[in-house]
């Protein structure tokens, strides 16, 4: 194994983190794609893991948290948005169970639901409803909880 081509791979990875956190699977993806050889790439993720830099039940821990409270999502697209970045399902469980003790979604539906009725505002009754419901369920959110909702608005 080259060393120049570990201390670039480092630099890159260490870059790349940086910016924003990562999962383990985002950052083996962007180091192939820069053309790193996959026994670099190994040895680069293997180091940042077992010195804490890449975390799986971190990031997935951040990425729930930082949805729920800036862009909200129901549980559904928050894990295939994970799923799609390479974490394990039993990381993805854990990360959403231990949101779940302080999260209500249906006071977060019923933000969101207030907030979009301000662009809705004109439109004849069945049609906000319509959009309002729709909306809400895109954002993967759940089917009663939108229900009473919308019928509460």
């Amino acid at each position: 194994m080259d060393d120049s081509e570990l201390k670039k791979a480092r630099f890159y990875a260490l870059k790349s983190t940086d910016l924003k956190p990562r999962s383990i699977e985002e950052l083996r993806e962007k180091l192939n794609k820069k053309g790193f050889p996959d026994a670099v790439i190994t040895e680069v993720l293997a180091e940042f893991t077992k010195k804490g830099l890449l975390d799986d039940s971190k990031f997935s821990r951040l990425w729930v948290e930082n949805r729920m409270y800036s862009n909200p999502k129901g549980e559904p697209v928050l894990r295939r948005e994970l799923k799609a970045k390479g974490v394990e399902e039993q990381v993805i469980d854990k990360a959403i169970q231990a949101i779940k003790k302080s999260y209500n979604e249906y006071d977060t539906v019923k933000n969101l639901a207030d907030a979009r009725m301000a662009s809705l505002k004109g439109l004849d009754k069945t049609t906000a409803r319509r959009r309002l419901f729709g909306y809400l369920k895109r954002r993967g959110f759940g089917f009663e909880t939108i229900m009473k909702v919308v019928n509460e608005i």
